[in-house]
């Protein structure tokens, strides 16, 4: 098949363009809106619209299908799209209430076209958001909801582990280039507050940690940003605690061939659309201590990792709303993180139990060849099980 695809970024690799024998043409420089953005963003000081529609004269009428990611198709052409939030995505514009917005209605109509063969949500809990939003919209969602598909991402095998450590240092490893959104601090105050408690030495824990703690910024918390002192802490705790080894950047071969040698992954994040990290770390036979957003439960189950349990909103999300607020998670983060790694210490066999099952996982739900074979399903607008969720 030709297919055209909106860009052929992170997002559209890992989701998209994953079919060897299909041809992939990347449209993104031939999107009329990729400029028009430009001008409405830098010149007009307006919100980005993630619509697709070749610039005239540019359309591939022999192409079989166009597959966008976060995009909807105002133009000629049957089309998909995978989304990781809602579809389509508008951003919030102040003085209008969400469920108001024209540029919603508008954007909807597309989705509503024939042309529209379908729409693919990353995670149960991306469905789930998205039959939220359809709930305001019932007309809409009687013309959407048939053609809403749950389909995860694909993720080889990577890595068959032979030997969890048995003895000596249990080594962890965060990943996140946003370091604080991340978890990072989190992180380094679990290890460090055990060291200080002499729940653990210096001699049971090995702690890498790969992320820029100069990306201070957390989306989670909103107005509530951590002040200097607080990151000022961390960090100092960062570089003077011998059990831990700080990468700011490490090439993804590079990261790669840390998680092969590592024991159990680290993920305690504030926000999170999906969880990419978590998939690769399962598929090195390394399991996971994540949060429990979005959708982290569905791809990190217990038999397989740890959840961190915390309260969640209709987004599945974290709600900080005060500085409170933000210290009551951190609180509850750091301290079921302690549990975890104190159980992880003191049993190493439920980390070897953990790991097979995080391998077979990755095998049973995320097989690439399950995942074309169903991709071109929805291509070929061959009818699925609506309700099932293709992991």
């Amino acid at each position: 098949m030709k297919i055209i695809v909106g860009g052929n970024g992170y997002p559209e690799k890992r989701n998209i363009i994953t079919d060897p024998s299909h041809r992939y043409l990347d449209y993104r420089p031939r999107n009329i809106w990729t400029w028009i953005n430009v001008i409405r963003q830098r010149l007009l000081h307006k919100n980005k619209l993630f619509i697709f529609r070749p610039l005239p004269l540019m359309s591939s009428v022999d192409a079989d299908i166009i597959h966008l990611f976060n995009e909807v198709s105002s133009g000629p052409g049957d089309w998909v799209a995978t989304f990781e939030t809602e579809l389509p995505r508008v951003l919030p514009v102040g003085g209008i209430q969400k469920f108001a917005n024209p540029e919603l209605a508008r954007e909807l109509r597309y989705v509503c076209s024939q042309r529209c063969k379908g729409i693919i949500a990353i995670s149960e809990a991306t469905r789930q958001i998205q039959l939220r939003l359809l709930e305001h919209f019932p007309e809409e969602q009687a013309i959407i909801g048939p053609k809403l598909h749950v389909l995860h991402p694909p993720q080889p095998i990577l890595h068959k582990k032979s030997v969890i450590v048995q003895e000596g240092p249990v080594t962890f490893t965060f990943v996140g280039n946003e370091f604080y959104r991340k978890g990072g601090a989190e992180v380094v105050l679990a290890f460090t507050q055990l060291l200080r408690e002499n729940l653990i030495s210096v001699n049971d824990v090995r702690v890498n940690l790969v992320g820029d703690p100069g990306k201070t910024h957390n989306v989670a918390h909103q107005a509530f940003q951590d002040d200097d002192v607080f990151r000022k802490c961390v960090e100092d705790k960062l570089r003077d605690c011998p059990i831990f080894r700080h990468h700011t950047s490490l090439t993804n071969d590079a990261v790669l061939a840390l998680i092969k040698t590592s024991d159990v992954g680290l993920l305690p994040t504030w926000q999170e659309t999906y969880g990419f990290s978590v998939l690769e770390m399962q598929a090195c036979g390394c399991p996971v201590i994540t949060t429990n957003v979005r959708a982290l439960p569905e791809i990190n189950p217990e038999n397989a990792g740890w959840l961190i349990r915390c309260p969640l909103n209709p987004m599945l999300e974290l709600t900080v709303a005060s500085l409170k607020d933000k210290t009551v998670l951190r609180n509850a983060i750091i301290s079921q993180l302690k549990t975890y790694i104190l159980q992880i210490i003191s049993d190493r066999k439920i980390v070897s139990e953990r790991a097979k099952n995080s391998l077979a996982r990755i095998c049973l739900e995320h097989d690439p060849v399950l995942f074309r074979k169903r991709l071109n399903a929805i291509y070929m607008g061959f009818e699925t099980d609506k309700n099932k969720t293709f992991i």
